[in-house]
């Protein structure tokens, strides 16, 4: 296992659930604004397997 490249998956994987938590934050308290919650769901499902397969597994 190539040590470098699982640091920046851990880099990476935590500045993803950071954005990620702070994008549900603001989008809660947004009014007005409706969200498609599926197509969000799904589009930071993408981003975090492609974040596991490429780093954690180094397919």
């Amino acid at each position: 296992m190539d040590v470098g490249k699982f640091l920046w998956g851990v880099v990476l994987a935590i500045l993803f659930l950071c954005l990620f938590g702070a994008f549900i934050r603001r989008a809660s308290h947004a009014h007005g604004v409706k969200y498609n919650w599926l197509g969000v769901l799904l589009s930071f499902s993408t981003i975090g397997l492609a974040l596991y397969l490429v780093f954690f597994r180094q397919l």
